[in-house]
């Protein structure tokens, strides 16, 4: 009986802590794809979830692509990225033009 307690403790601890650790990357992706192109950067900033935190505060110039600024992702909440890519969000004429990812 106790070895079956055991197991079943050693389970619960296993879920516990692998749904404790839950990783909101693909939950970005997801959020920087649904933004419509166009959307304003403050409507962008409003729909911004808790698990994302970007830089606005310093946009980098991107001569590129015509894209106008580009704001970096800096940290997704649970993010175990092994290639830890970066992320920007593009904008143009403060109007939401795509999102890029680089290595």
């Amino acid at each position: 009986m106790k070895r079956i307690n055991k197991r079943l403790g050693t389970i619960l601890l296993l879920t516990i802590l692998l749904t404790a650790c839950k990783s909101y990357y693909n939950d970005t992706i997801h959020w920087m794809d649904s933004i419509e192109l166009g959307t304003s950067l403050e409507d962008v900033k409003k729909s911004q979830p808790d698990f994302v935190e970007i830089d606005w505060e310093k946009p980098d110039t991107v001569d590129t692509d015509n894209m106008g600024l580009r704001f970096r992702i800096t940290k997704i909440k649970g993010n175990n990225d092994i290639l830890a890519m970066d992320h920007y969000l593009l904008f143009n004429d403060n109007k939401f033009g795509g999102r890029k990812s680089t290595k």
